[in-house]
C-alpha cells in the first residue's frame, strides 16, 4: 500500500511481482479476510487493508520507541533510581550529588525517601528501592553492603557556651553538662553511649531526637550538648549552634547497600559508582571535615 502497486512494491523488496502477488494471497489466506479487489489487473485495498495497514504503522512505530528506549538505558541516558537514606545524608549529600549526576543525565528519574538505617536494610531486600544509604552495622542475609566512607562525629554547643571558644574538645571536658541525645537502638545511640563510657563520661540526657538536624536545633536553642553527624554542620544545620571537632575521634561508616534479589539497574549502577567516586571529593571541600582529619591524624 506504501508503493501504490504490487509491481513497485517488488521492486522496493528486490523480488518479483509474482511473488509479491502470491505473498499477498497467502496473506489474505491466513488472515481469512480479503484485504484487495483485482480490478483490470490493478489490487484495490479494501476497507479492511486500511484498518490492518494502520494498525501495523502503529505496531511498528511502537517497536521504533522501543528500539529508541532501549538504546537510550544502555547509553545510560533514561531510567529510574529510588534511593532510600539516613534523613541527615538526604538533606544535603545526596541531593547535591544527585542533582549534578542529573546535569549529565536529564531524563533520569529519582525517587528519595528516608528511614532508619535498619528499617532501610529491610526495605531493600525487599526491593521496595534499588539503593539504599545507610550506617553501620547493618545486618541482613538479603542485602549487599558497599562501605561509602567513615565519618568522624563533631561536639555541637550552644552559641556563647563556656565551651565555644575550644578548637578541639576532649569527651572528658563534657562531663556535667546536659546532653541531647540520639533516640535509643540506632546506630548513632550506641556510639555515642559507648564513645562517652570510655571517656568515663555519665551523660546526663535531657532531650532524646531521632534526626540529626532535629538534635542540632535542639542545641542551637540551649537544651544542651551533642554528638553529631558533621553532615549536619555543612548541609543547612542550624548554624547558632557551635561545632567542634573532638578527641579521641569518635566515627562511625556508611555503606551503599542494594538488594541480592536483583541486580542494579544500568543506571542505577552507574549513579553508585557517582557517589563513590564523588563522595571524597564532596567531604574533602569542608572546612571542619579538615580540622576533623588533622585531629584524627594527631
Amino acid at each position: 500500500m506504501s508503493h501504490g502497486s504490487a509491481t513497485q512494491a517488488a521492486e522496493a523488496m528486490h523480488i518479483s511481482q509474482p511473488a509479491v502477488s502470491r505473498l499477498i494471497a497467502d496473506f489474505e489466506a491466513s488472515l481469512g479476510v480479503r484485504l484487495f479487489e483485482r480490478e483490470h489487473g490493478c489490487l484495490k485495498p479494501t476497507s479492511e487493508a486500511h484498518l490492518l495497514f494502520q494498525e501495523s504503522n502503529m505496531a511498528f512505530s511502537g517497536l521504533a520507541r522501543l528500539r529508541e528506549a532501549a538504546t537510550s538505558l544502555s547509553e545510560l541516558q533514561r531510567g529510574r533510581v529510588r534511593i532510600v537514606s539516613e534523613t541527615v545524608y538526604a538533606e544535603g549529600f545526596i541531593p547535591r550529588l544527585a542533582a549534578a549526576y542529573h546535569v549529565n543525565h536529564p531524563d533520569v528519574h529519582m525517587e528519595l525517601d528516608t528511614g532508619p538505617s535498619a528499617r532501610i536494610a529491610d526495605w531493600i531486600a525487599e526491593t521496595w528501592y534499588d539503593l539504599g544509604l545507610v550506617v553501620l552495622p547493618v545486618s541482613h542475609p538479603d542485602v549487599s553492603v558497599r562501605f561509602l566512607r567513615r565519618q568522624h562525629a563533631l561536639c555541637a554547643v550552644p552559641p556563647g557556651h563556656r565551651l565555644a571558644g575550644y578548637s578541639v574538645l576532649k569527651l572528658e571536658q563534657l562531663a556535667g553538662e546536659r546532653f541531647v541525645a540520639p533516640v535509643a537502638n540506632t546506630p548513632y545511640r550506641v556510639l555515642f553511649d559507648r564513645a562517652l563510657k570510655s571517656a568515663g563520661v555519665d551523660p546526663d540526657i535531657r532531650f532524646e531526637v531521632r534526626t540529626q538536624h532535629g538534635i542540632c536545633a535542639f542545641v542551637a536553642a540551649g537544651a544542651g550538648v551533642a554528638l553529631v553527624e558533621p553532615c549536619v554542620a555543612e548541609d543547612g544545620g542550624d548554624q547558632r549552634a557551635v561545632f567542634i571537632p573532638c578527641e579521641p575521634p569518635i566515627y562511625w561508616d556508611i555503606a551503599l547497600i542494594v538488594p541480592k534479589a536483583r541486580s542494579p539497574s544500568l543506571i542505577c549502577q552507574d549513579f553508585i559508582n557517582y557517589l563513590t567516586e564523588h563522595a571524597e571529593d564532596y567531604f574533602a571541600g569542608s572546612k571542619l571535615q579538615v580540622q576533623i582529619t588533622a585531629v584524627s591524624d594527631h
